[in-house]
């Protein structure tokens, strides 16, 4: 057994490197994706909205709440002119914010006025995912000149800590995404193919002269992919590292993780060839499967950011708890959360994997 095992195996190194699509998809294809992710939140970005402020006050009241907008740390100010008319600003500018300060800004705070309330005026483009952000921070603003105007004192404050043990960015959280990205769509469509390709060819119908059996085919299938994923995973840790000094700690959990999801997506990708009648429709079958997965899985951004029901089909998708699991693993050093994820994702695999035996045939039909 071990012999057919080594020898199914290293015709399936010779294909890999034959085939310059599957270079592409295991190496070349992650390495864009942490360029391009890194590129946009790792960037040169300084992470601060823009606001532009038309003051028609133009007084020492309005200048100090500029200033504490600027303080915010969040907001970047652009200075709109007293005389520019603002209807022709924002239709040549588009701006996402516009806030106007009134030109009776200062006398609201003058003790004794016949008229102590004056009324900021803050355009949004509905459309920016930045809007609500920016209406907070100019609320927040307003709301502590009012209190500071009351000669109120603040009762409840906030101190705000990380919850991570280190210090991490974007990209540090982004790569374990990835990583099971890469794992998913490097064994299924791998798979899928080679499964595809073998039937139609013939392939099986010879191999069912020969000793090897279809555990032992699906075992060699498995081992490959496991050697091509982790070719893949050091990769992307390197570029991660060289570029942007990622702190991740691929420890036991996370290899275990690894060696279980490459095992369940093979056998995902042989149950799809099973259903398959011709090779060039394979590509389609495996895009039907991974695509949702790639989105709804917590791979790009949290699940928190998705609607509820979004949520509820994430949890019954595989990819979500190698996403979890490799985050609570790598990241969060949450053993617990990483170890329930490795068992969820261990029985998947030994089901899969069962599944896949049964209703894999060589005969051509």
């Amino acid at each position: 057994m071990p012999n057919r095992i080594v020898s199914t195996l290293i015709s399936s190194v010779k294909m890999f490197y034959r085939s310059k699509s599957s270079i592409f998809w295991t190496i070349a294809f992650p390495v864009i994706l942490i360029l391009l992710f890194g590129a946009i939140f790792s960037g040169g970005s300084d992470g601060k909205y823009s606001l532009h402020i038309q003051d028609l006050s133009d007084s020492q009241m309005s200048h100090n709440f500029i200033e504490a907008l600027n303080r915010s740390g969040s907001i970047s100010v652009i200075n709109v002119g007293k005389d520019v008319n603002i209807s022709d600003y924002i239709k040549n500018n588009s701006p996402t914010a516009v806030l106007i300060i009134p030109s009776d800004f200062d006398s609201a705070f003058i003790p004794g006025a016949g008229n102590n309330t004056t009324q900021l005026k803050l355009m949004l483009d509905p459309t920016s995912t930045s809007a609500n952000v920016i209406t907070t921070i100019v609320v927040s603003v307003s709301n502590h000149f009012n209190l500071a105007l009351a000669h109120g004192e603040e009762i409840i404050t906030l101190e705000r800590t990380e919850i991570a043990s280190e210090q991490f960015n974007f990209i540090d959280f982004f790569l374990p995404g990835i990583i099971a990205l890469t794992t998913m769509t490097t064994t299924i469509f791998w798979t899928v193919d080679i499964q595809s390709r073998y039937s139609q060819n013939g392939i099986f119908k010879k191999l069912m002269t020969t000793p090897l059996t279809r555990v032992e085919w699906l075992v060699t299938q498995i081992l490959w992919q496991l050697i091509v994923v982790f070719i893949s995973i050091t990769v992307i840790l390197l570029v991660g590292v060289a570029l942007y000094g990622v702190s991740l700690t691929l420890d036991p959990i996370a290899v275990l993780i690894i060696i279980c999801s490459s095992a369940l997506f093979s056998a995902m990708g042989m149950i799809l060839a099973r259903f398959i009648k011709e090779p060039e429709t394979a590509g389609t079958a495996a895009n039907a499967i991974t695509f949702p997965m790639m989105f709804l899985s917590g791979t790009f951004f949290p699940l928190e950011m998705m609607p509820s029901y979004l949520r509820s089909v994430a949890q019954v998708l595989p990819l979500t708890y190698i996403n979890n699991g490799l985050r609570d693993a790598m990241v969060y050093d949450n053993t617990v959360g990483a170890i329930s994820s490795l068992i969820i994702v261990a029985i998947l695999a030994a089901i899969f994997f069962v599944i896949g035996v049964a209703v894999s045939k060589w005969k051509v039909e």
